[in-house]
Formats: structure tokens, sequence, C-alpha cells
């Protein structure tokens, strides 16, 4: 029997339709049909397949590692995407030599052409020379018109001279707030209840990289790959959020700026969020 059969089987004898795992693991619905299918040279990163299939089993509560080593001979070999990505950078190397070398050789010229300009400039008078301090004669002038400027601010009235006062600087709207209260603990899946407004934002921020999956109940996907965090903006009308995370303990979450407790994850390293939603 193939993995993909094997885990199809395992979720439909555990009654799990493909949106109840969509939802509860974090893995869409088209990568959920890619791992079914058997085919598994199709995913998106065919290095996170290991993590993927840890997720899918997780959730059924299978033993993810005795699968791995069942079905060994059918995960992909990720050599194939190393060597790529090795490639890629010599590439990426080679251009940003030819640029700096480009760019010096742009410096060089203009320098010489500005040696060449300042020698004509020298020697056909073209630089002219201004005199660095005033003569006495023109001390005075310029002593006596400040002195009749002085004189002419002096006769003005009080109120013309007085200069408006500047208007107090507007506060910035602070950021709507929200409320967020645990519910319980299934598993790996941590739910809570949240009370906000229509303006809703997540953000996230880790220590180091992670596998992340963020999604609603409306099929919006936030994001879905490697990443160390952000700021995502949820849509007003979603009523559920589903965050996975591939190594939680890294990472802190907080709604409209009011942190998630996450005391109830304890040491577990991949732990599934669902954030129930009621609008103010």
């Amino acid at each position: 029997m193939k993995l993909g059969t094997y885990l199809q089987n395992k979720r439909e004898k555990s009654g799990v339709t493909l949106k109840e795992m969509e939802r509860g693991s974090g893995i869409k619905r088209s990568v959920i049909q890619i791992i079914e299918a058997g085919d598994l040279t199709q995913l998106p990163e065919s290095k996170h397949t290991r993590f993927l299939i840890r997720k899918y089993a997780d959730f059924l509560h299978l033993d993810s590692e005795q699968i791995l080593e069942r079905f060994e001979d059918e995960i992909p070999d990720t050599a194939a995407g190393k060597q790529k990505r090795n490639q890629k950078s010599n590439q990426d190397f080679q251009y940003l030599k030819k640029v700096l070398i480009g760019f010096i050789t742009m410096i060089v010229v203009l320098f010489a052409v500005w040696l060449v300009l300042l020698q004509i400039g020298s020697q056909g008078d073209i630089f002219e020379t201004k005199r660095v301090y005033e003569t006495d004669e023109e001390v005075t002038e310029s002593v006596a018109e400040n002195d009749e400027d002085e004189a002419a601010e002096e006769e003005q009235p009080a109120e013309e001279a007085a200069e408006p006062a500047e208007e107090p600087a507007e506060k910035e709207p602070e950021e709507p707030k929200a409320e967020v209260k645990f519910v319980n603990r299934e598993g790996n899946t941590l739910n809570y209840n949240v009370t906000a407004p229509k303006e809703l934002t997540l953000e996230l921020s880790g220590e180091e990289t992670s596998w992340v999956s963020l999604t609603d109940d409306l099929e919006n996907n936030y994001l879905y790959e490697e990443s160390d965090g952000g700021t995502f903006e949820i849509d007003p009308e979603a009523s559920v959020v589903s965050l996975a995370l591939g190594n939680s303990t890294s990472f802190d979450i907080a709604l409209n700026g009011a942190a998630v407790d996450n005391s109830q994850r304890g040491d577990t390293v991949t732990v599934y969020y669902q954030f129930n939603i009621t609008r103010e």
C-alpha cells in the first residue's frame, strides 16, 4: 500500500473530512490532496515533505515517525533542490560581482573627467575668486542698514509683530483593542475566543524561522511558508482563524497588540491555534 492511500484510509476511517483536516492541521486542501494522491514530488517544497506528513499524522493521532520509517522509499530526495539553490546562489554572486565592477569603473571614469575639467578650468581662468572679507566701507554700510531695519521693526505695532501661536498637533488615533481568552486545549490545538473590532491584525514574532500556516474560514491564505513572523490584516468577515507553528516555542502571538497566552502549550513543539472571533 502506498503512503498516500494509507493516510487517506486512516482519515476516512476516522470520519475526518478534507475541510476538517485542512482547518485542524493547518495544511491546505490542495496539499492534502497531493499527499493522498501519492505524488509527493508535486508538493510546493519537497524539503517540507516530512514536516507535512508529521502534521497530517499528528492530527489523526498516528505515530508519524513509524509512518515515515515505513514509507521511507516514497519520500523525495531533496539533493536536487539543494543543487538548484547552490546554482542560483552562484549566479547571484556572479551578477553582484559584475554590478560592483561596473560601479567602480563608473566612479573611476567620473573622477578622471573631474580632474580634466579642473585642469582646463585652472588654465582658462574659468573659476573666479571672490573676496572672503568685506572692506571697512562695506562693513559700515552693512551696519547702517541693519540699524535702519531694527528701528523700522520697533515702530511696528506689537500686534503685527506677534506671530500666531502654533496649533497643537493632532493625536494619532489609538489602535482598536482586542480581547483574547483561552478556552481549552484539544490535543495539540489551543482554542481561544476573541472579541475584536472589524480591523483585526495578527502579529507573529519568532526568534528563528519556522514553518508557518495562517488561514481563515473564508479560505484566505495569509502565510504558508518558512518565516520568522510578520503582521497580517485579517479579513473583516472572517470568524475563525487557524494558525499552525512548526516550532511554537520560539514564537509570540498578538492580536491588535493584545498578547496571546501561550502558557498552555507547555513544551510542545508543533502547536495549532484556533481563534474564534466575535466582532464588536
